[in-house]
């Protein structure tokens, strides 16, 4: 089945398609290794947080390209996604989907009111702390790292070294993500049934791996054109969590499969359709690593530049510096493990500001054997959110 060539605006739509520019952006650094590939795991939803925390303190031209690069229309809407997200935090239900955020402002320079009362504190749960990044800045990344490592329950340490935040630093804008979900009761994979077998690589060279199985052999999926589709459903009480995994038909097909979904604007709503099927074989590799990039590099590479900042005094509604500010650089440090029981992940994205100065048919499959570089997506299927996406191109690597 061919995926229609427009649909109507949404910004779901926009979110996804930046997200898998992303990956894309990512995957091409390392078909470029030509070995020793890394596997790639971002947080969008993340991203989007730390975004929209620095759109909601940005006016004129700079707000205007951010409006754009989000998807929204003004302001008001920007706040009004962000308190959806933040709503969609639960406790320890099943799953566990935690969002956390924090601000730090450098002592000589003052947030202002209505940001850190309204903004910060209103809709983002945080305080505005005060450091000092000018002289004490190894001890405030100390702090950060501490923060970052319990917002991750753990599984993010060490997220900045010693030296990274210079005495320029005016403020830092942060966002901890952690998601832990385990898989629907007659999705879950059978312990006793894995084995080790082959992953191919791009490379062509082969890795023994453990691959995960079940009995039960009924999954919901769908063939499109040139790859396949498997959706795995984690138990909920409320929110329907969902995990996609999406499976090229040739063994090096990845880097198609991403700009097809890139291409095919339509293609995000198709995957609500998967339908249920009898597989002859299903088998999905285990895996567990972390991944960090630079944000701002990557959008850059794009062609999105970065910093947006049109004029620095368009962060006069978030705090008050004489010469205004720019937001130079965004990083973020993503883990990942899916295994027989579920899915554990964490991501944290870290804003950093500084004072400004100046058709054919499909094949129709039988099995799912995800023995070769694939990509992943979790999702929560009423806002269409993506909460993590990534691409498995080597999955015996553990870093």
């Amino acid at each position: 089945m061919t995926l229609p060539e427009t649909l109507p605006f949404d910004k779901s739509r926009s979110r996804m398609e930046l997200c898998m520019r992303m990956a894309k952006q990512l995957l091409l650094k390392e078909v470029e290794k030509k070995g020793n590939y890394e596997n790639l795991v971002l947080s969008p939803l993340s991203i989007d947080v730390v975004l929209n925390m620095v759109a909601a303190g940005s006016r004129g031209r700079t707000l205007e390209k951010m409006l754009g690069l989000l998807g929204s229309n003004n302001i008001d809407e920007i706040r009004s996604q962000s308190m959806e997200m933040m709503a969609m935090a639960m406790g320890e239900d099943e799953p566990v989907l935690c969002l956390v955020n924090g601000a730090w402002f450098d002592q000589r320079f003052t947030p202002t009111l209505s940001y850190k009362d309204d903004v910060l504190k209103g809709i983002y749960g945080c305080e505005a702390k005060t450091v000092d990044f000018m002289t004490r800045g190894d001890e405030v990344v100390d702090e950060i790292n501490s923060w970052a490592e319990v917002v991750s329950r753990g599984l993010i340490k060490n997220l900045l070294p010693q030296g990274s935040l210079s005495p320029e630093t005016a403020l830092v804008l942060a966002n901890g993500l952690y998601f832990k979900g385990n898989w629907k009761y007659d999705y879950k994979f059978d312990a006793n049934l894995t084995e080790s077998r082959p992953f191919y690589l791009l490379s062509g060279d082969t890795v023994s791996v453990p691959f995960m199985t079940s009995r039960m052999r009924s999954r919901r999926c769908r063939s499109f054109d040139g790859f396949q589709v498997l959706q795995i459903p984690y138990q909920s009480k409320s929110n329907q969590f969902l995990m996609y995994f999406f499976l090229p038909d040739e063994r090096d097909g990845l880097q198609n499969l991403l700009e097809k979904l890139i291409s095919d604007s339509g293609y995000s709503h198709e995957y609500s359709c998967l339908s249920v099927k009898k597989l002859d074989e299903f088998w999905i590799p285990k895996f567990k690593f972390s991944f960090d990039f630079d944000v701002s590099s990557t959008m850059e590479e794009m062609g999105m530049p970065f910093p947006f900042t049109e004029n620095p005094e368009d962060f006069a509604e978030m705090v008050e510096i004489p010469n205004g500010l720019n937001v130079p650089r965004m990083f973020q440090k993503a883990f990942i493990e899916v295994d027989e029981k579920g899915t554990v992940a964490a991501a944290i994205t870290l804003g950093r500001a500084v004072p400004g100065y100046c058709p054919s048919p499909p094949p129709k499959h039988t099995s799912f054997v995800a023995d070769h570089p694939f990509m992943f997506m979790i999702m929560e299927e009423s806002s269409r959110l993506v909460i993590f996406t990534g691409a498995i191109l080597d999955p015996s690597k553990v870093k």
